[in-house]
């Protein structure tokens, strides 16, 4: 023992046990702490019984010889903790630079194995600044997945391991398709196989032996999770390709087979599958329901199918020399109204492609109508409406291109459904507008006469003016720029078919636009003003009336503000309330009436006027 632990524990300062500890953790000595992170032993302090260590963020820190020895553990220098003391700026470059690197030194460092909790204690705040940990970690986690070296846990309960340098990446393939827990992570497995295929070129028995394990997978699961087990049989035959003289007629279940005992399925089925993936089940058509009846079968799809299915049919048609098929039905649908929302939206993309041909000047009547009917919120119907509705207000050519060959009746038709729809919000109405009147100046009056309506001053409060700003001041300095941030972290997640982070945040990107419209517009017609002098002769903005009931009720009392300056708890209600409106300009003596919330209403006499005093 050393020397002058001895003398301590002889001088009864500290008990044997703590010397033997502090043994270990003499100055140099670098170490760790739950709390305080990583340090490096500085001097034992022999007069005050303490050890003296500098940690990442508390230099000089004193601790107890008895405490110290119970709390820090010894480190290796060259441990991802020492290297965390020593090189810290080496491993924030790193993480930049070659993420999965950083991990594997963390890894390595604890014994090839840590929970995720552990890793990001490890990274968060001292490597990876905080706010932006969760977003690098979903970015590596996605390279580490693609790299055999790694098992990376589909849960957070489960480790993040380090597989040996030698390890078979074949087998360690085949294993993450064994251990995926659904169908969706095994076809994921299998694309991670595909993507690998030279690591199979001395293990094909291998393959072959996962194909028919595939198949009973698929086949077992089919009636539970349909969706996903006809894109593993869809991957399972994209695989098959890759296997040397694979015999692919082996009596195995197909795609085609899937296709033709449940046509019902699959609208739904596109929506779910990827791109890839549709247009390999697309191709199955003609094996699944036979040349004399597919392309009607594919046709009869498109109702229930969304827009990128419908684009992917009308492909496959196209290639198939079936496009007269195919337009002979969009015809036949807008002469029979029965066209829907996200078949109007590909003709409208389609417009100088495919569908030119049905992309006539009345077609615009046609997605107006589309989007009044949808807005009756039917169900199945919202989603496809707006992205008819996004396409409208987002391809700055397609109205110019609705209005190029258009006779004016048709022309102010239009635009008189368009300013009173209510499908858009007011800037996009607006928008909208400007484009048809730049070509056709001669219908500006259909706008006058709604501007004229909105163009009336609010008047408002000083305070609830200064409220209201600080709200816009708000919206457009952080909501708004942290929208886009959360919406450039959802889609780093992937998949945007089925990332609820990424809808989400686009939904709330619509809330926060339209709020914005409107604040503007609030702003902009906001008169600010104190409420100094009123006109008491009358009930006007700024005045305190009393009110009393006529026949059976109580008496009230109301302060008539601004626009935005609504409290009914405390009696204040604004110009512009159904109240409010109901009294101004009524004189003491004159009756109302103000309607119930049960039915029926309640009458009252104004018995005073007086001026508000802030």
């Amino acid at each position: 023992m050393h020397p002058d632990l001895e003398k301590l524990v002889q001088r009864e300062k500290i008990d044997r046990a703590t010397a033997q500890q502090l043994e270990i953790l003499p100055p140099g000595t670098f170490c760790h702490h739950k709390s305080w992170g990583v340090g490096k032993v500085v001097d034992w302090d022999r007069l005050g019984v303490k050890v003296i260590v500098d940690f990442e963020t508390k230099q000089g820190h004193e601790l107890g010889m008895k405490f110290a020895a119970m709390s820090l553990t010894p480190i290796a220098e060259d441990s991802f903790l020492g290297k965390r003391f020593t090189a810290a700026e080496e491993l924030k470059a790193l993480a930049n630079s070659d993420p999965v690197a950083l991990v594997k030194l963390a890894l390595s460092s604890s014994g090839d194995r840590l929970s995720l909790d552990q890793l990001e204690e490890m990274l968060k705040g001292y490597v990876i600044p905080e706010g932006k940990y969760k977003s690098w970690w979903e970015s590596t986690k996605k390279k580490l997945r693609e790299n055999m070296q790694f098992i990376v846990p589909a849960k957070r309960t489960d480790p993040l391991e380090l597989r040996e340098d030698d390890f078979d990446p074949s087998q360690g393939l085949i294993e993450q398709f064994r251990a995926a827990r659904d169908l969706r992570a095994k076809v994921k497995a299998v694309e991670a196989i595909i993507k690998e295929i030279n690591a199979f070129k001395d293990h094909q028995d291998n393959l072959i032996e996962l194909v028919a394990e595939i198949s009973e997978i698929a086949r077992k699961g089919v009636k539970l999770q349909y969706a996903p087990a006809v894109e593993l049989i869809l991957i399972r035959e994209e695989l098959q390709t890759k296997i040397k003289g694979f015999d692919s007629d082996n009596g195995q279940i197909s795609t085609a087979e899937i296709l033709a005992a449940d046509e019902s399925a699959i609208p739904g089925l596109f929506e779910e599958l990827s791109l890839t993936r549709l247009r390999q089940a697309l191709k199955s058509f003609p094996d699944a329901f036979g040349e004399a009846e597919w392309v009607e079968k594919m046709l009869g799809l498109i109702p229930a199918c969304n827009l990128r299915s419908i684009a992917e049919i009308a492909s496959c048609l196209d290639a198939a020399e079936k496009k007269s098929a195919l337009i002979a039905y969009m015809e036949n649908g807008l002469q029979q109204r029965t066209i829907t929302s996200d078949a109007l939206a590909w003709i409208c993309r389609e417009r100088k492609g495919l569908a030119a041909s049905v992309f006539t000047p009345t077609l615009c009547l046609s997605v107006m109508s589309s989007l009044e009917a949808d807005q009756l919120n039917e169900e199945g119907s919202v989603r496809s409406a707006n992205r008819l509705r996004d396409l409208v207000a987002d391809d700055s050519g397609l109205i110019p291109d609705f209005i190029n060959n258009a006779n004016i009746n048709t022309i102010r038709n239009f635009a008189g459904r368009l300013v009173g729809s209510a499908s858009f919000d007011e800037l996009t109405r607006k928008s909208l507008m400007a484009r048809i009147i730049k070509l056709h100046p001669e219908i500006q009056d259909l706008m006058s006469g709604r501007e004229k309506e909105q163009e009336e001053t609010l008047i408002v409060s000083e305070t609830s003016y200064t409220e209201k700003k600080a709200a816009y001041d708000r919206l457009i300095k952080e909501e708004i720029p942290q929208n886009r941030e959360d919406i450039k972290v959802a889609r780093s997640y992937g998949d945007l078919r089925e990332n609820f982070e990424y809808k989400s945040a686009k939904e709330y990107q619509r809330v926060l636009m339209k709020r914005q419209g409107d604040w503007e517009r609030d702003l902009k017609l906001a008169q600010p003003t104190d409420f100094a002098n009123p006109d008491t002769s009358k009930v006007s903005i700024g005045t305190i009336v009393s009110l009393e009931p006529v026949g059976p009720g109580s008496p009230l009392t109301y302060t008539v503000l601004g626009a935005w300056d609504s409290d009914p708890d405390n009696g204040i209600i604004a110009y512009l309330s159904e109240r409010g409106l109901a009294i101004l300009d009524k004189k003491i003596g004159d009756e109302v009436e103000f309607p119930l919330g049960t039915g029926g209403t309640e009458r009252y006499r104004i018995t005073g006027v007086q001026a508000w005093k802030a």
